[in-house]
Order: structure tokens, then C-alpha cells, then sequence
């Protein structure tokens, strides 16, 4: 009960956050000129995910992202962004065809993305960046009933903060709408392995959240 009042009042403050930084840009202009230098905008599709180190593999555990964002402009070309969405990572193992079991990690983050945006051309613009997402809840499902993992055997509970980095390409329909495909990748781990064997690797340090993301941005 404490972990989801803690994960409610982050969820809060960040929401203020993002909120207030929104107001003071929309009443921000060039020298006094119409001309927008900042545009808030939503964010909104489906999203697959996997974790490295967890013997399962593939992207087979689906979500979504839902969320708003605040660009900048620096120039014609240059934007930069900062962004609150929910997104559900973790991953899922295929269907056993014997016995037809079914399991999953399920990960529910409320993540701050930092990006710089570059208009490729009309039609194509790249995103890359850094994120921080704060765990705001996580439990296993097993053949459709979802347990906390304090009640499952299945490895150390994950840590409060997934830290990582994007990459995307968006097509822009508009000026104001594009369609990005998306990835993101954790930097350091999202939990302790268990069983490392080389204490020299990297990947054996732990699991490591990938996704893949399909959403439509809207600015206004």
C-alpha cells in the first residue's frame, strides 16, 4: 500500500511539472512576434517490449504509451522536447502448446523522456534522447492471474528507476501530426541477476528493458 501511495504521489508531481513548464511556454514568444516557440502535443499507440537476461526473448509482451509532451524550437531543423507518458514494459514467454501456461513480467513506469528532434527533410524527422521512468508498479501474471512479486519465486524485485536512451524516425503527415517508430533500451540494469556468471559482462549484470513503440504525436 505504501509503494503504490508512493508511486501515486510521483505520478503527481511530475504530472505538475510538466504542466506548469507547458503554461510558462505557451506564454513565451520571439521578441514579441507570433511566431510560437513552444507547442505542447500528445502522444498515444501501441508498444512491444522485451528484457535481456530473462530467458524468454522476443518482443511478444505488448502495452501501450499514452502521454503529453512540450517541444521546443531552436531553429527551422532543431527541436528539442520534454515529454510525461505511461508506458507498460516487460516481457512475456510464448504460449506452452502442452499445457497451454501462460506467464509474463508486467511493468507499469511513468517515464520522462528528453529528446532532440531533427527535421531530415519534409516528410522524415529523427528522434534521439535519454529517459528516466519511475516504477510505479510490477507483478507477474501467470496463466491470466496477476500475482505481486513478493508472493512469486521468480528472481529479486525490480528497481524503482529505469534509466535509458531512444531512437526513432517519425513521418510527418503535418506540421503538427507524425507517426514515430520508436525504440528504447535501458542503460543499466532494471534488476540484480541472479545467477551472474561473469562478473565482468555487462549484459549478465542484470535485465535490461528493450521496447518498440508505434505512436501518433499531435502538437497544438
Amino acid at each position: 500500500k505504501s509503494s503504490m501511495l508512493q508511486s501515486m504521489n510521483w505520478s503527481k508531481f511530475l504530472i505538475i511539472i510538466l504542466i506548469t513548464s507547458s503554461i510558462s511556454a505557451f506564454a513565451q514568444t520571439e521578441g514579441g512576434e507570433d511566431k510560437q516557440r513552444f507547442a505542447m502535443g500528445i502522444k498515444l499507440g501501441p508498444m512491444a517490449s522485451q528484457m535481456s537476461g530473462d530467458g524468454l526473448g522476443g518482443f511478444d509482451k505488448f502495452g501501450a504509451v499514452v502521454g503529453a509532451t512540450v517541444k521546443g524550437y531552436i531553429n527551422e531543423r532543431n527541436h528539442f522536447s520534454i515529454g510525461i507518458e505511461y508506458n507498460s514494459k516487460g516481457s512475456r514467454a510464448p504460449i506452452d502448446t502442452i499445457n497451454f501456461n501462460t506467464f509474463a513480467f508486467r511493468l507499469h513506469y511513468i517515464q520522462i523522456p528528453i529528446q532532440w528532434q531533427l527535421d531530415w527533410n519534409k516528410r522524415i524527422r529523427i528522434h534521439a534522447g535519454m529517459y528516466a521512468a519511475f516504477l510505479a508498479h510490477q507483478s507477474v501474471m501467470t496463466n491470466g492471474v496477476s500475482r505481486p512479486m513478493s508472493e512469486a519465486s521468480y528472481g529479486p524485485a525490480f528497481n524503482p528507476w529505469d534509466f535509458g536512451s531512444s531512437l526513432g524516425i517519425a513521418l510527418k503527415m503535418t506540421d503538427q501530426t507524425s507517426f514515430l517508430l520508436e525504440y528504447g533500451q535501458s542503460i543499466v540494469p532494471i534488476r540484480p541477476n541472479p545467477a551472474q556468471a561473469n562478473q565482468y559482462s555487462y549484459y549478465e549484470r542484470g535485465n535490461y528493458n528493450s521496447t518498440l513503440a508505434f505512436s501518433m504525436i499531435r502538437y497544438f
